[in-house]
Formats: structure tokens, C-alpha cells, sequence
């Protein structure tokens, strides 16, 4: 086994996750924030004071999500709000509610909306519900018009995963800024015979790579760091969160561990956002998890450093381990 030294901590977060609400318009059958639907949201002047806390704290790039961010009354507000705060901003959307009129409203901030669009039609709809596609698709056109910056984000599944590069293609032809992909996790609604394995993400990655390299498009892989060991093109980068100096909360200011996961480590509400992050820094688990002992297949790997045994999340609820191998990586699960 090695043991990886890791980055110094930071003892200020730059990056807030927030789950904004669980309320949503549609029923998705993959929805992982479902577990939180009877969980009370912050107020909206209670959420107006944890964006000015998380400014003051140090927090650069404030990321909403749900649930649907935008039934909610005070998210144009709290992008607003950021900008003026210097921060910039981020919504994972579905696009049902992203009008014309609400496209030139956000279009002077800086704020990039990630608009799901899962695969080709008849599983986004499978996944969604009859109708969703084409209101994601009138989004995509009125963002563009307004020129507001937007990325699309595919959630993969079983059903979905061999659609890659035509939803690639789909998401240049919208005038998305770039394609994103990120497995489901067997969380909330979505079930564990759904989701993709080792096998599925291998001709998933070769795929992604090709669409990327044939189109000249840049592809964002979340949720993935073991992918750089799979992947060389320069257009398709991989995300990795275990040295990330944020904090992810729930809708009732509870920070969590990770999104995913129930494991609640503090409340900005009760606490602020720089003595929660502090306090989270100092949690023995997160500090075990910044520094994981690697066994093989991960320690004689060439990105051990950059991946850490990859997602301890997925880890945690396929294995039952949060420190055991990510089962999504093909070096891992195909061996």
C-alpha cells in the first residue's frame, strides 16, 4: 500500500455547493435530491444571509441546485446578489422554467446554467417525462439569444449511455459552451439496476473522447477523476473533489460530506459558512478521505495523485466502503 501526501487544506472555502430546494416540476426517475423533499428550506432572507456569509467566508463561485433552483422566488436574487458580491454563480437546471424574459434577466451576470439533456429524446423524456425535451431545446434557444452562457449535463444510465456522441453533437448544435456527463448514483429515486458499471463507462469514456476530438468540442466528465488514466484529449477534462476547499450544504443549511451522501458534518445556518468549513477541515473522516492509503489497482496507477481511489461516495454506496476503489473505474471493476 502507499499512503498519498495531501495538498495543504485551505482554511477558507472558495466553492459553495448548494442544494437550493428538492422541490421540483418534474418527477425524475434518476432524481437523487429526492431524499430531501420533506427537508424545511432556509428562508429566503436566511439564504440571502448565507451568500453574504459565504462572500465574507471567501467563497468565489456559489453552484445551485435541486431539485429545480428556479421555482424557487429568490434564486434570480441570489445570482444577482452574487455578482455584486464578486462571485460568479452556477444552475444545474431542467430548463422548464428558463423563458425568454428570465434568460435576458440573467444574461448580463455572470452565472453559467447547466441544462440537463439526457441523451436523445426518448430517454430524456424516459427519464423526465413526455414534453421535457422540448422545453429543455426552447431553453437551450432562448439562452442563446440572450447570450447567456450554458452547458448541457447528461446523466448516464443504462438506457442512456450509448447515446454519448449524438448528445454531444446535440448539445455543439444548441450553442452549449460544453457537453458534461455524469453517472447516476443509486441514491434517492434512482435504482441501483439503472445505473452503469465498469463496462458501460469504458465505451462511454472511448466515445466521449472520439465525439470531443471529431467535433472540437470541449466535454466535462463530473464525477469521474479516474478518467484522465482512459482519456488524452485536451477537450475533455475531469473533475476531482477530495482536495476542493468547499463546502456542499443541503437545503436546510446542513453540510454534508458530499452531495450524495447523508453524512452531516455541520449547519451554516447555526454555525456561519467559515466556522463550518472549518470545522469540517478538522472532521477526521474528511481528513482521512484527503489522504487515503491506496491499494492496488489505485497505487501502482499513473494518476493515483490526481484521482485518490476516485468517487468514495459511489464507493460508499455500492461497496458499503467509503475507502474502497471506485467500482466505476474500468481498472478497478474490469480486472
Amino acid at each position: 500500500m502507499s499512503r498519498i501526501v495531501p495538498i495543504t487544506l485551505r482554511n477558507r472555502p472558495r466553492v459553495l455547493i448548494w442544494l437550493l430546494t428538492a422541490r421540483c416540476n418534474l418527477a425524475c426517475v434518476h432524481c437523487y435530491t429526492a431524499r430531501f423533499v420533506a427537508q424545511a428550506e432556509l428562508a429566503e432572507d436566511e439564504s440571502l444571509g448565507v451568500l453574504k456569509d459565504a462572500a465574507r467566508a471567501g467563497v468565489r463561485h456559489v453552484g445551485l441546485s435541486g431539485g429545480e433552483p428556479f421555482l424557487r422566488r429568490d434564486t434570480v436574487c441570489l445570482i444577482q446578489e452574487a455578482a455584486r458580491l464578486g462571485m460568479t454563480s452556477s444552475v444545474v437546471s431542467n430548463g422548464s422554467l428558463i423563458t425568454e424574459a428570465l434568460a435576458e434577466r440573467l444574461g448580463p451576470y455572470p452565472v453559467v446554467i447547466f441544462l440537463s439533456l439526457d441523451g436523445t429524446r426518448g430517454s430524456h423524456e424516459g427519464m423526465r417525462g413526455v414534453g421535457a425535451w422540448d422545453s429543455a431545446v426552447a431553453a437551450a434557444e432562448n439562452m442563446r439569444r440572450a447570450g447567456l452562457r450554458f452547458c448541457t449535463i447528461m446523466a448516464l444510465t443504462k438506457a442512456n449511455y450509448a447515446e454519448v456522441g449524438q448528445y454531444v453533437a446535440t448539445a455543439k448544435e444548441l450553442g452549449a459552451a460544453a457537453a458534461c456527463l455524469i453517472p447516476v448514483m443509486p441514491v434517492g429515486r434512482a435504482r441501483g439496476e439503472s445505473t452503469v458499471g465498469a463496462a458501460e463507462i469504458a465505451a462511454v469514456l472511448g466515445e466521449a473522447e472520439e465525439a470531443a476530438e471529431r467535433l472540437r468540442f470541449a466535454l466535462s466528465l463530473w464525477c469521474m477523476p479516474f478518467a484522465g488514466a482512459f482519456v488524452s484529449s485536451r477537450l475533455v477534462s475531469s473533475s476531482f473533489c477530495r482536495h476542493s476547499p468547499e463546502l456542499n450544504i443541503s437545503p436546510n443549511g446542513d453540510v454534508l460530506l458530499c452531495d450524495i451522501l447523508d453524512d452531516v458534518l455541520s449547519n451554516v445556518k447555526e454555525k456561519g459558512i467559515l466556522a463550518a468549513y472549518r470545522e469540517q477541515e478538522r472532521y477526521p473522516l474528511v481528513r482521512s478521505l484527503a489522504a487515503p492509503k491506496l491499494s492496488e489497482p489505485c497505487s501502482s496507477c499513473p494518476i493515483a495523485r490526481g484521482c485518490l481511489a476516485g468517487c468514495f461516495a459511489r464507493a460508499q454506496l455500492i461497496s458499503g466502503d467509503l475507502f474502497a476503489p471506485d467500482p466505476l473505474c474500468p481498472r478497478v471493476g474490469l480486472c
